[in-house]
């Protein structure tokens, strides 16, 4: 079975599977916000959850993708500031929702049970809207 996945296929993946890979961190529960370490956090991003309201009011998104811009489940996902690690989770759905203050953070992720090298990226949350944050996992094959 492929972890790379159209948004719709992404919750059959993951019944299927028993939720993919050994985990790295507790992994959080899917569309039930959370606070790590002082930062509020969600993961979510299947389905019709993705539409709900609550996901706008979190001014960074993180999400996962294949190189075919496919979504990926099943990452393992550290966030931090002033090179700290702030907070660190896995997440079995293609997006991670952060509220964090005003700032320069870096997260970097990798794929549970994958070869495929972690990626990172720098971001600052906007004034206001929410700031989406691709991590493409190009070298990510199907049945790794």
């Amino acid at each position: 079975m492929t972890k790379a996945l159209s948004r719709g296929a992404v919750l059959t993946f993951l019944v299927m599977t028993g939720l993919g890979g050994a985990a790295m961190a507790d992994p959080v529960a899917m569309d039930t916000p959370i606070n790590i370490n002082g930062v509020d956090t969600a993961c979510t991003g299947i389905a019709d959850s993705k539409d709900d309201p609550r996901w706008q009011t979190y001014p960074v998104r993180i999400e996962f993708s294949n190189g075919s811009s496919q979504y990926l489940a099943g990452a393992h996902v550290s966030l931090s500031k002033r090179g700290a690690v702030i907070a660190e989770l896995d997440c079995q759905a293609p997006w991670v929702l952060f509220k964090v203050s005003p700032g320069s953070y870096t997260v970097t992720a990798s794929i549970l049970g994958s070869s495929a090298k972690p990626r990172t990226a720098k971001f600052s949350p906007p004034k206001s809207g929410q700031k989406r944050v691709v991590l493409q996992f190009t070298d990510f094959h199907a049945n790794q």
